[in-house]
């Protein structure tokens, strides 16, 4: 697979917008030689963006990731509500004019016209991001598609219905919240690259499809884990350093286990041309390390380890 530079389109929050990412996603799509997607791209495209017109708010942005051979057109806004389905195809006769915009038929018409679907919660809580891969010219759409959503067995932060409270306390000594936000950022846009390669292609990526499983037992425990939104007010107020106290499902240790052991293999496994997100600095896989090896020990019985690294990128250079 040959990956493509990222390319992005920041869209004024008006009318004008879906005329204006329909234009820039079929010029991209024909300086990389696919004018066999430009139909299908014009018209999903134009389909997300005025759902994210209507249901959302600024700001607004479309982006053309992934590969020449499989490319991935997303459409972020800042709702957190899952788009949905009406549950009604509509028919082709209805969508061959790329000057109209098919209102209220959303995924239904998206997913008419791709090999694959999806929607992605951002790491916060606070936007989305809904993408497709176009269908070529003459090919059948339809493709398999995945909604994330909120599940409802699960309530807010350390709540689980139905559930006993998590069972095991972690410390974490000396974190640093402004790296640890870097970390996020790679670590959610490495997940999102490892999901597509699997799902364009488990058979190949066997360890993209192993790791996408992982990252889902980990977002189940992250949702009831209490002590997040400690971190997460350090990270938004650029502290230096942080202790905290997590109680986590006794799960937790064993996951971030598997979820350090199948990174170092993505690290070592992936070249650039096949992992799409770029290898964090050093500086970033060392922290994930140690936050990882700190559930795992504080998991065995052993004592908490004090962060003892930089607290930005620039103190490590």
């Amino acid at each position: 697979m040959v990956p493509l530079t990222k390319r992005s389109l920041v869209l004024p929050a008006s009318p004008p917008s879906v005329k204006l990412a329909r234009s820039w996603v079929t010029r991209v799509l024909g300086e990389i030689g696919r004018q066999d997607l430009v139909e299908s791209a014009a018209l999903g495209v134009s389909e997300l963006v005025t759902n994210a017109l209507i249901h959302s708010k600024p700001p607004l942005s479309v982006r053309i990731r992934g590969t020449v051979d499989h490319p991935r057109i997303e459409v972020t806004d800042s709702s957190p509500v899952p788009p949905q389905r009406s549950g009604m195809s509509p028919e082709p006769e209805d969508v061959d004019d790329l000057n109209v915009t098919t209102f209220g038929r959303g995924l239904d018409l998206v997913a008419m016209m791709s090999a694959r679907w999806g929607s992605d919660l951002a790491h916060d809580g606070s936007s989305k991001s809904v993408w497709f891969e176009p269908q070529g010219d003459g090919a059948e759409g339809g493709g398999n598609g995945e909604v994330f959503d909120f599940d409802p067995d699960y309530g807010l932060e350390g709540e689980l219905a139905g559930d006993e409270a998590p069972q095991l306390s972690i410390r974490l000594l000396g974190l640093p919240p402004r790296l640890f936000g870097l970390l996020r950022t790679f670590y959610y846009e490495t997940r999102r690259e490892l999901r597509l390669l699997s799902l364009t292609s488990p058979e190949s990526y066997p360890l993209a499809h192993e790791i996408t499983a992982v990252f889902t037992q980990a977002d189940r425990e992250r949702q009831v884990a209490v002590g997040i939104s400690t971190l997460d007010k350090a990270i938004a107020e650029g502290v230096d350093q942080v202790d905290l106290d997590y109680l986590v499902p006794d799960t937790a240790p064993t996951t971030m286990a598997r979820l350090r052991e199948l990174s170092t293999e993505v690290y070592r496994e992936f070249a650039d041309e096949h992992l799409l997100a770029l290898r964090p600095p050093e500086v970033i896989v060392d922290l994930q390390n140690w936050y990882f090896t700190e559930f795992e020990r504080q998991g065995r019985g052993e004592a908490p380890l004090r962060w003892d690294g930089p607290t930005s990128v620039t103190d490590a250079t």
